[in-house]
């Protein structure tokens, strides 16, 4: 065992240099670095009373990564140290980095695109009240004073790694490296043409976003008007109230792991199917986002799955050789023969 993990050390230190996910994670955390000091604006840690704010007590979180990290220990064993020493702490960075962006957005790039889509939203006026409607049926299963929404991104996002990690181990790396360009990638996109959300034109059909909503725009608010000061002051206790509306990741991620489900792990398609349906009916029936940000979401997903398939396709044909039966030898031939 100890030669084995010496292998593996090993291995892990010729990777580093190649490694798409430290590449990808030194990209974005040199964007961060660079808009941090262009434009003067100070890097905060999470703090752990910031997942409430969402209707989500952090201990939730934490314990989904504990259940993770024992099913992860053993389903990517032949994987360990690149799972723990290179996914994981990656996956960490640009999360924290993706938080700090969000909420540098209006510094960075202070134009918002919320009438255009807007606009978009009223030529596709039967999709919205069709969310709406369907919302609304949706109550006696899902209740309104409920948060689904977040909850079942969440289960999506820790089943995915936890089943992927046991009944398809060579492929979960593909889907880590998806995860992690779709978040990186997303991030940056929320610069291009921002928008802060329909809800600042109508009220959704349910109270708990919307008074989290209200709460978020008071600090976007603040945040315009108090600069680099008020972030000092309050970006730990603020670092998820962030607001971003173009594209949806909760909708992209949601069908990253839909899109994944049904190429390599078929089990999980009718559950996720009817979850990707509520998040991205609730989306907009909670007036989140606009419709034109769940297919921009859509496409963002489709191409980080494509980016990871076509850079772990070679580990993957590797391990599936290393795994394939012996061909039996001449002797073995025939005697079979005989």
């Amino acid at each position: 065992m100890k030669r084995k993990r010496t292998h593996q050390f090993d291995s892990l230190l010729r990777a580093l240099p190649g490694s798409p996910e430290i590449l990808f994670t030194a990209a974005i955390v040199g964007i961060t670095a660079a808009f941090s000091l262009t434009v003067g604006l100070p890097f905060h840690v999470p703090s752990g009373d910031r997942a409430a704010f969402v209707g989500i007590h952090y201990l939730y979180p934490l314990a989904g990564l504990i259940v993770w990290s024992a099913i992860a220990a053993y389903g990517q064993r032949s994987n360990l140290l690149r799972t723990f020493l290179i996914a994981l702490p990656c996956y960490a960075i640009i999360l924290v980095c993706h938080f700090n962006i969000k909420l540098w957005a209006p510094h960075i790039n202070p134009i918002l695109w919320d009438d255009l889509y807007w606009a978009s939203d009223q030529a596709m006026r039967p999709l919205v009240e069709g969310s709406f409607a369907l919302r609304r049926l949706m109550e006696p299963v899902i209740p309104m004073e409920g948060n689904f929404y977040v909850v079942g991104y969440i289960l999506m996002f820790y089943i995915s790694f936890c089943y992927h990690a046991l009944a398809t181990p060579s492929k979960f790396r593909r889907l880590f490296l998806a995860a992690l360009f779709l978040q990186g990638a997303g991030t940056l996109a929320y610069l291009i043409m921002p928008a802060l959300g329909p809800f600042i034109y109508e009220v959704g059909v349910e109270a708990r976003p919307t008074a989290a909503q209200a709460a978020m725009l008071a600090a976007y608010h603040d945040n315009v008007a108090g600069g680099a000061q008020w972030l000092r002051e309050n970006g730990g206790t603020h670092l998820t109230v962030g607001l971003a509306a173009m594209p949806s990741l909760h909708s992209a991620a949601s069908f990253l792991f839909l899109l994944f489900a049904w190429k390599h792990g078929r089990t999980l398609v009718i559950p996720y199917a009817l979850i990707v349906g509520y998040i991205m009916i609730a989306a907009v029936a909670t007036r989140w986002h606009y419709i034109v940000d769940l297919p921009v979401g859509m496409a963002l997903a489709w191409a980080s799955y494509a980016a990871a398939s076509h850079l772990t396709r070679d580990d993957e044909a590797v391990s599936a050789a290393r795994n394939k039966p012996p061909h039996p030898g001449p002797v073995a031939e025939r005697g079979a023969l005989a």
